[in-house]
């Protein structure tokens, strides 16, 4: 078959195509090369029309450098092939997609809950192979009126500090991802990413794990730029333009590793809160991020014996430093957690718990995860926990603030969970792999090195392994 002519959209001697079509085809393409600096999109349409009873058929390419769409949705280039049958339009439309997507040229298509390019009927729409989870949200916000907005229920300080977490959230991810958090979702300069698409960028990690795991492996730099350049086709990063901050976006480290497995869960988190009508995280109202956590949080009074007691626990925990003020104590109720608590184990324990500003929308919703490597990949923690796979606490704030960062407000979050330690086996010597707490234990404790103990262990470490093991009680706003 013979290549049909591209023309350039509004170029003079276009032949006619009728205003109202269908589309029989589509599909968004993405590819970046951290190599070549490499990084566009190409969309690709077939179109149908019937006029005054005559078959009309096209190929619709919209395409160029996806930095440009940030600013410009309307970037790049536009083009129509006009054929002369379904097929030829079919033939037409396949070639170009096997060349964009061939190992020569790169390009992978993705998976859009609404696209950004192409014609203007096929914006907003879905394109690719949607997976059932982004349909069921897709339907869920299709079948829901918008209800007329309510007086807030919530106190002062609740309202702060919902507001605070999510703010701090959407802001870590949309600088980070090329993406901007709208009422549809996690909209890229593409288009809405849908779960499935995420996941895709997950695979590419696992695939970079492996070679980490290894101690030696063939073109280990070369192979890891690759599935570096696979992983932004799929997952829109902000890299920068230059040659030189391309190259820095070379994922070849277990911290890069780390930070964008980090970016990935916190983009299903946010998904995963994003209301019943997809607009709570564009058009906020407390109420609805409230409720969306799933989490009741219940501001204590400065002046009242729970929030003195929940203070000069905190500060008075200190071993190393004297410098955490706090600020605000919220008390928690997660449902579930409550329910199913192990507390027959006994040894109850009030532990502290500190994590990244932008991860508590995440942990509030769905409590604290157990090494994600763990449960998705079955292989050993990505950060090397001193005392394996399970999930950390300390008696020191000073200790679990060194995990914590600073929001706007300059106030760093942590939490105080009470803890099921049960009979625990004491540590002393750094000890990796542990996926389960020993025989007749329930779990483990890193004791810290004293003047007359030697212990590989500079802070009382304390592990569980099973998530039941663990409830979250309260949120503590602080300053250090």
């Amino acid at each position: 078959m013979a290549r049909a002519k591209a023309w350039k959209n509004g170029q003079a001697g276009e032949p006619h195509f009728p205003d109202q079509f269908e589309i029989n085809q589509k599909a968004v393409l993405q590819v970046t090369d951290i190599k070549t600096n490499r990084n566009k999109y190409y969309a690709i349409e077939l179109h149908t029309a019937s006029e005054k009873g005559k078959s009309y058929f096209r190929v619709y390419t919209h395409y160029g450098r996806t930095d440009d769409l940030e600013n410009d949705a309307n970037s790049g280039q536009k083009e129509c092939r006009y054929l002369d049958s379904l097929a030829e339009a079919q033939g037409s439309y396949q070639s170009i997609f096997n060349q964009k997507t061939s190992a020569r040229k790169g390009y992978k298509e993705l998976s859009l809950a609404a696209s950004n390019i192409g014609s203007q009927q096929a914006r907003g729409t879905s394109s690719g192979e949607v997976d059932d989870k982004t349909l069921e949200k897709l339907a869920e916000k299709k079948g829901k009126k918008k209800a007329a907005p309510k007086k807030s229920t919530l106190s002062s300080a609740v309202q702060a500090i919902v507001r605070y977490i999510y703010d701090e959230a959407t802001n870590a991810l949309t600088n980070t991802v090329n993406a901007q958090i709208t009422a549809n979702g996690i909209t890229t300069p593409l288009g809405v990413l849908t779960i499935g698409q995420i996941e895709k960028g997950e695979d590419f990690l696992a695939e970079m794990y492996d070679i980490f795991q290894k101690k030696r492996v063939k073109n280990k730099q070369d192979r890891l730029q690759q599935l570096s350049s696979d992983f932004y086709t799929v997952v829109p990063h902000r890299i920068g333009r230059t040659r030189a901050a391309v190259a820095e976006a070379v994922i070849d480290s277990l911290s890069d590793f780390e930070q964008k497995q980090e970016t990935l869960q916190l983009m299903k988190d946010m998904l995963q809160v994003n209301g019943e009508d997809g607009s709570l995280l564009f058009d906020a109202k407390a109420d609805d991020e409230y409720n969306a956590l799933g989490c009741k949080i219940t501001a204590l009074e400065e002046s009242s014996g729970e929030f003195k007691e929940m203070k000069s626990y905190v500060e008075k925990s200190q071993l190393k430093t004297k410098s955490i003020l706090v600020k605000n104590v919220f008390k928690l109720a997660r449902g579930k957690e409550d329910k199913d608590f192990a507390s027959r184990i006994g040894n109850d324990r009030h532990l502290f718990h500190g994590s990244r500003i932008q991860n508590w929308v995440g942990i509030l919703s769905r409590g604290i995860l157990m090494p994600k490597i763990v449960i998705s990949m079955g292989v050993n923690r990505t950060d090397a926990g001193w005392l394996g796979n399970g999930m950390y606490f300390g008696d020191a704030a000073c200790t679990s603030s060194f995990y914590t960062t600073p929001g706007r407000k300059k106030t760093r979050i942590m939490a105080i969970a009470n803890v099921a330690l049960g009979k625990q086996k004491k540590y002393y010597k750094i000890t990796y792999g542990i996926n389960e707490a020993p025989k007749g234990f329930d779990s483990c404790h890193g004791v810290r090195r004293r003047t007359l103990k030697k212990s590989e262990f500079d802070d009382d470490e304390y592990v569980i392994y099973d998530t039941k093991q663990q409830r979250l009680d309260y949120l503590v706003e602080f300053t250090n």
